[in-house]
């Protein structure tokens, strides 16, 4: 299994179990949808990846410190985006 299929699975999984926000799931979803577009930017799917894995809905409150936030996957998109 592909980075972008890896990314579109973990990303699924975590809107079903972690309550992965639907805005977040769909941009994730274009991004592994176009291979083409986002080939040459590897590192960044792979952070994407881990950070969506990493996923809790409530990251940042009490002791969930080594979760990840529904703000830093926003920001990696847009930085994946050319920072739009």
């Amino acid at each position: 299994m592909g980075l972008l299929e890896r990314l579109a699975e973990a990303a699924q999984r975590q809107h079903e179990e972690a309550d992965l926000p639907e805005w977040l799931l769909a941009d994730i979803l274009e991004i592994a949808g176009a291979p083409e577009c986002y080939l040459r930017r590897e590192e960044l799917i792979e952070m994407l990846l881990r950070q969506v894995e990493a996923f809790d809905s409530y990251a940042g409150a009490g002791c969930f410190g080594d979760s990840v936030s529904a703000a830093s996957i926003e920001a990696t998109l847009k930085e994946l985006r050319g920072g739009d």
